[in-house]
């Protein structure tokens, strides 16, 4: 019985997998309103009563691929962090990651569509849900160690996501976002900088 119910819940989580990986490719290329759940299940290989035992409804099923981009971001942002070398380093390559793949389609209909779709207060818990704890922790480090210009407070930790998050719809909704990001990145990275405690002077 038992290695039954572990094989229901098997074939149940790969049937999730699949109609969140179709439902990404087609709210990607098509939108959130133009995107069919009759070709959604078609291109994951199940029946409309497989959708609809996972997801109530279309913006239940879009609610899950945001997840899915953040959670997929956040490991994208971690990856990059720990390349760097010292804690400071590793603090401004985070952020920096999320702005590299701003361009990118996951990440732009994140940035713009969900809001609209999800509503803000459903859009923004997702962020805050992922994002909230490892800044603070991160803010909480370099706090420890003397290099913080601020206190490591929530309140800057939400004031650093918002930037980001501004800059991120910015570069994300320009026609051309490969350049946007180009002028954006250097400045955010200066402004990151500029929270660092300066070296003392030589003598």
């Amino acid at each position: 019985m038992a290695t039954e119910r572990r094989s229901n819940e098997q074939r149940s989580r790969i049937t999730r997998e699949a109609l969140v990986s179709a439902a990404r490719q087609r709210f990607e290329a098509d939108g959130y309103e133009a995107a069919s759940l009759d070709a959604i299940v078609e291109l994951a290989d199940v029946t409309k009563g497989a959708l609809y035992h996972h997801f109530a409804t279309k913006r239940a099923l879009y609610d899950a691929v945001i997840v899915d981009i953040q959670d997929e971001l956040s490991a994208h942002v971690d990856t990059r962090a720990k390349k760097a070398e010292t804690a400071w380093d590793k603090f401004v390559e985070a952020w920096l990651a999320f702005i590299d793949v701003a361009p990118e389609p996951g990440i732009q209909r994140l940035m713009l569509e969900a809001p609209a779709v999800l509503g803000y207060q459903r859009w923004q818990q997702i962020d805050d849900e992922h994002n909230l704890v490892p800044i603070t922790d991160a803010l909480e480090h370099l706090e420890s160690k003397g290099e913080l210009v601020f206190g490591a407070t929530p309140d800057l930790a939400r004031t650093l996501l918002a930037i980001s998050n501004a800059l991120g719809t910015l570069v994300s909704q320009d026609d051309d976002p490969v350049a946007t990001r180009a002028v954006v990145r250097p400045v955010w990275e200066h402004l990151l900088r500029s929270l660092r405690v300066p070296d003392p002077p030589r003598a």
